[in-house]
């Protein structure tokens, strides 16, 4: 590619150090916070989220017997294979012999009330208190992960998170925005609901790629309110003027299905002007992945359209994926040509995604007659973890 190309990536500012952090002191914080308790149990993201969960859990077994402590995979509404959790499950526990380690099953008849608020795993409650571990980068609808939704979101119901996912249509969803965020605010509600029924408490993790860059641990909103600041500082790319053309490369867990490394296109395509191109990079070795969200594109091939059919028919789980899709492409919205440079996707999954298949990233540049000596393109690296956006979308503070 030539130099022309401006690439963004996460990272540190060279003028910027994070705040100092002492993970094993945080540790010991929070057991203090949940007095001590005699036995514990430690929620965690599942494969599709690189958290270093693995670190902390090594720190953890130095304050506390593992036989006291047991494990639960925040899996969602996410399918992991059962060669996929066995793989996981060795390098996240390194051979330590915890208590007991289980995956939630958001289908799961054996859901407890929370608070009469929502239904989710019967390992929240009980006699065993309850220690989240999260990381915290920008999503591009609920604003930021973090442990506040592996608390919530991650061992749910599935109607509750459906419920909670349909405010994802809202212009208030984007990456780094959670002040006035339906759906952040849906989770902060889950949240209260489950403090008022157990003792919680919250380690967060900022990194990049794999290397812990900042940690935090304390009440799950306040921990979020910290490490969001860290968070936007690494992964916040702000540009003076929309972009001709993003090209938005996704690799790692992120990038083994179009269901997740579509977080690519949805972080940055803010940053792109109407009628602008977004070229997808992504190997997606899973295909679409989940594909419930092509239903609605298969019946509905305007976003008019789609808006449409959710209104007649409710909202499905992975409508808010399609009906962002074709407010991208469609020609009476942002009229934005998509790209997808990927081995796992195929010509026909490509169109059905209002996208073009390219076999090479100078190939769409190509055909979308864009040319880097003359027109302003961004390749954005990371773009899963990473966000482009015109400096006018000024990114609000966390509510707290």
């Amino acid at each position: 590619m030539t130099q022309s190309i401006t690439t963004l990536r996460p990272g540190l500012p060279d003028e910027y150090a994070p705040p100092d952090f002492d993970l094993n002191q945080l540790v010991r914080n929070s057991l203090a916070g949940l007095w001590d308790p005699e036995r514990l149990t430690v929620i965690v993201n599942d494969p599709q989220r690189g958290t270093a969960t693995n670190k902390v859990l090594a720190v953890l077994t130095e304050h506390m017997d593992p036989a006291r402590i047991r494990i639960l995979l925040a899996t969602g509404s996410h399918k992991i294979t059962t060669e996929q959790r066995r793989q996981f499950e060795a390098a996240l526990t390194g051979g330590i012999q915890f208590s007991d380690i289980t995956w939630h099953d958001a289908y799961s008849d054996d859901l407890v009330s929370i608070g009469g608020a929502w239904q989710g795993n019967a390992w929240l409650l009980g006699d065993a208190p309850l220690l989240a571990i999260g990381s915290v980068e920008p999503h591009y609808f609920a604003g930021f992960t973090g442990a506040h939704k592996t608390l919530t979101i991650g061992v749910a119901s599935y109607d509750d998170i459906q419920s909670n996912h349909a405010a994802a249509l809202s212009d208030k969803c984007r990456p780094g925005l959670l002040e006035g965020n339906p759906v952040y605010q849906g989770v902060t509600e889950m949240l209260a609901a489950l403090a008022q029924r157990q003792r919680i408490a919250a380690i967060n993790l900022v990194q990049i790629g794999s290397d812990i860059i900042f940690a935090h641990g304390s009440e799950p909103i306040e921990s979020l309110r910290v490490c969001s600041e860290v968070a936007a500082t690494i992964s916040m790319r702000p540009i003076d003027s929309p972009a001709d053309c993003v090209i938005a490369e996704v690799s790692g867990p992120l990038g083994e299905s179009f269901y997740q490394a579509d977080k690519g296109i949805k972080n940055n395509d803010h940053a792109l002007r109407a009628g602008g191109t977004l070229v997808l990079v992504a190997p997606c070795p899973g295909g679409l992945g989940q594909d419930a969200f092509a239903q609605l594109l298969r019946q509905a091939p305007t976003c008019k359209q789609a808006a449409e059919l959710v209104e007649s028919q409710g909202y499905r789980l992975g409508d808010h994926k399609a009906f962002r899709l074709l407010h991208l492409t469609d020609p009476a919205c942002r009229n934005v040509k998509l790209f997808i440079v990927s081995d796992g996707i195929s010509a026909d999954q490509a169109a059905l995604l209002g996208a073009t298949k390219a076999a090479t990233v100078e190939d769409a540049l190509a055909a979308a007659n864009i040319d880097p000596t003359r027109d302003k393109v961004y390749h954005v690296l990371d773009a899963g973890n990473c966000c482009v956006f015109v400096n006018s979308l000024t990114r609000e503070p966390v509510n707290s």
